[in-house]
């Protein structure tokens, strides 16, 4: 006689995996396949992304909130594949985490650990979630944005539709539609509250964030300075190191035009400064905006007298959806 199939509880403690009893899991919906063979290497590293992401987990959930499934992909956007290449990924790694509440988006490094940008989406937002053609997930929503994620697993692209079905099902009956400044809500570094679209300072603790157009017009007086104030510290230094050898470059190509005297070589040199400030500047600028756009990059920390009131407040959550 078979043995009867594990529960996803009673697979955890036979591998001695343990999770945050501090965090409300429905472990069989985050672990759905926990039985039959070659199970036990997906849900060790499921396991190894949620220990990394408890810590963060542990501050953002209400009470009553409950998780039920967690994955991470990598946001897919051809402009910034374009003109940022591989670099792309790094700074659009996302960890999924989809509760009985809302789905959280967290910006974390290759591994899965949490930074500093957070969102969330109100399952009354999505109008389409759903894997798409060469494997990437694609996400809807009711403002009209379109989000494409890529390097999720075959198994995570199959149960995060699942998972978002049952809960806009759950939503639906109860009517839940909250109030939203934005599809897609940016979130507090600080407190993990509600930041309103075009705002920059936190109603519940004060923590204030760079404007997009203040990190983009210090790019376009630097180079590189707004992939610092981003945090963006790796791109920040091969961009500041391109743009001191293309003035060196640019320098030596002056002193010997001025040496020659020749105004034909002159007007070279002014064509390639111009071909070079240019870009380094203007372009860098508009794709600065462009990411420092994508969510909240911090300024200064939390402080009381910047506390002020938001019509956007923490819907309170008891268990289930409700209005």
């Amino acid at each position: 006689m078979s043995a009867a199939p594990l529960t996803a509880a009673e697979r955890l403690q036979q591998m001695r995996l343990t999770v945050s009893p501090n965090i409300q899991y429905d472990l069989d919906s985050v672990f759905p396949k926990v039985n039959g063979w070659l199970v036990k290497g997906p849900i060790k590293r499921k396991h190894k992304l949620i220990v990394k992401v408890e810590p963060t987990l542990e501050e953002i959930l209400r009470p009553g909130e409950e998780v039920l499934y967690i994955a991470k992909g990598v946001q897919y956007s051809f402009w910034e594949q374009y003109f940022l290449g591989a670099w792309a990924a790094l700074i659009n790694q996302t960890v999924f985490v989809l509760t009985n509440v809302r789905l959280l988006m967290l910006h974390s490094n290759t591994k899965g650990k949490p930074k500093d940008m957070s969102w969330m989406i109100y399952y009354s937002q999505i109008t389409h979630f759903k894997s798409g053609w060469f494997g990437a997930v694609v996400v809807k929503l009711r403002d009209g944005k379109t989000f494409k994620y890529g390097g999720f697993t075959g198994a995570d692209r199959k149960q995060m539709p699942k998972v978002f079905q049952q809960v806009a099902n759950a939503y639906k009956e109860r009517g839940f539609d909250p109030n939203v400044s934005q599809s897609r809500e940016n979130l507090c570094y600080h407190c993990y509250s509600i930041i309103a679209k075009k705002e920059y300072v936190c109603s519940k603790c004060g923590a204030e964030y760079w404007q997009p157009s203040q990190i983009a017009w210090r790019s376009l007086m630097f180079p590189s300075w707004g992939d610092f104030l981003m945090r963006h510290y790796l791109i920040g230094l091969l961009e500041l190191g391109g743009y001191l050898f293309g003035w060196f470059a640019v320098v030596t190509l002056w002193i010997g035009a001025l040496g020659a005297a020749d105004p034909s070589v002159m007007a070279f040199a002014a064509v390639i400064t111009a071909l070079f400030l240019i870009p380094a500047h203007g372009v860098d600028a508009i794709l600065t905006y462009y990411i420092a756009n994508k969510g909240l990059n911090r300024r200064l920390p939390p402080d009381p007298s910047r506390v002020h009131a938001s019509e956007y407040a923490e819907i309170e959550v008891d268990g289930e959806p409700q209005s």
